[in-house]
């Protein structure tokens, strides 16, 4: 690619990059925009590229807990005065369902008109079930041009019920054929009705976008990668294939395009034992930020990270530039949790720190704490005081009365005695 020795940069320079990148550093600058908080989430979720949605809301919805740990405790009615007033931010798949800015729409659209070039045997399925069921399709539309916005239980009675033990998201054959038509670009979220979603035909949503002339392939992968390694900062081509939207392919061919253009620069990232495996690209963006901030003393913080947190999504870069290994154990039968159900990491300075299982009792007005861990080998001055402040931050953007502590404090003493408060 490009001649001479591949620049390289420690492992604790790549974190930093990715933390900031994150806009997990410091406050993000969005967050004092007090006049218009609209707009500063909308910044922050075009920083970050997606905000994965996901149906487990122990604490609270992923998305809005992913918003708390960067914006603090701003106004909840922002996300959704974004998603169905302004229409800034639509919903669309990402690697997981997810809200995505507006201004990406023209990337998302070319991945939506790929949709269904079918390839493996479950994709081949799926096309002899889409084929079959033409008939649901143009009903749902039908249906839609006529009455206007309906949610999917409006067409629960479109099909025979004996058909929909064959459905993928467990709704029905209706339900299965929303999800086709919306991963198609025919139909968008246009709402929510508590979970479930009110849907809306495309060229009525977003009618100035959908008929966009379409980007080419080139243009938008090199675009998808750009947005990607922005969003990360520093990553291996792995790495950036994880974010990358379906149906992308391999990212190798956009981001040596990116080096070429200098978005972009191949480094070598190095550890305690030598280079991390890989093939690693940094964002020139991010690269840039970091020369003119490394003379500054670090200006880490403390908060809480969902479990979906675009930071920690993928959980082998997490181990690799963070020493952090964390899975999910709500899956896991209770005897066989190590950490606990629903665990927050903790992000304190640059370091992974600790985790929190913790929930909010809606009921009683607590965000109750069923467990705490430290992290083996990491820093203990400041860090539990810190963390009790973070916890009832949350509390207050949650609007729960008080932090609850239920069990045990798996760490050093002034840790138990800092978190009880």
């Amino acid at each position: 690619m490009s001649g001479g020795a591949l620049p390289r940069i420690a492992v604790e320079q790549a974190r930093r990059m990715a933390l900031d990148s994150q806009a997990l550093g410091v406050r993000s600058a969005v967050a004092a925009n007090a006049v218009a908080p609209a707009v500063g989430v909308v910044e922050l979720v075009q920083r970050l590229g997606y905000l994965q949605r996901d149906p487990l809301a122990v604490v609270c919805p992923s998305h809005q807990l992913v918003l708390w740990s960067r914006l603090g405790n701003h106004p909840a009615e922002a996300l959704e005065r974004a998603l169905w007033q302004d229409r800034t931010l639509f919903e669309y798949w990402s690697h997981a369902a997810a809200i995505v800015p507006t201004q990406d729409f023209s990337l998302h659209r070319w991945r939506m008109r790929r949709y269904g070039r079918w390839r493996s045997p479950g994709d081949r399925r799926q096309a002899d079930w889409v084929a079959a069921n033409r008939r649901l399709a143009l009903e749902i539309l039908k249906r839609l041009r006529r009455d206007g916005p309906l949610p999917g239980s409006a067409f629960a009675r479109v099909r025979d019920s004996r058909e929909a033990r064959a459905a993928w998201s467990g709704g029905g054959d209706h339900q299965r054929m929303l999800e086709h038509l919306w991963l198609q670009g025919r139909l968008m979220v246009a709402g929510r009705d508590g979970r479930g979603r009110i849907w809306d035909l495309a060229e009525r949503w977003l009618p100035e976008l959908v008929g966009e002339p379409a980007v080419t392939a080139r243009s938008a992968l090199a675009a998808l990668a750009q947005r990607t390694l922005d969003a990360l900062g520093v990553a291996t081509t792995h790495q950036v294939g994880y974010h990358f939207s379906r149906g992308a392919g391999g990212p190798e061919a956009s981001l040596e395009l990116l080096v070429r253009r200098r978005l972009a620069h191949e480094v070598i990232v190095s550890g305690a034992d030598g280079p991390l495996p890989g093939r690693w690209f940094a964002s020139t963006s991010a690269l840039a930020r970091w020369e003119d901030s490394r003379e500054l003393e670090w200006p880490g913080r403390t908060t809480l990270l969902s479990p979906f947190d675009n930071l920690i999504i993928d959980r082998g870069r997490t181990e690799l530039l963070f020493g952090f290994r964390y899975r999910m154990e709500v899956y896991v039968p209770r005897p066989r949790r190590r950490y606990g159900y629903y665990v927050l990491p903790i992000l304190h300075g640059d370091s992974l720190v600790g985790r929190l299982d913790c929930r909010h009792d809606r009921r009683q007005g607590h965000l109750v704490v069923a467990a705490v861990h430290a992290e083996p080998g990491k820093p203990e001055q400041g860090v539990a005081v810190a963390t009790r402040r973070a916890l009832e931050d949350l509390a207050t953007f949650l609007g729960a009365e008080k932090v609850v502590f239920e069990g045990e404090v798996a760490g050093p003493s002034s840790w138990r005695r800092a978190l009880r408060g």
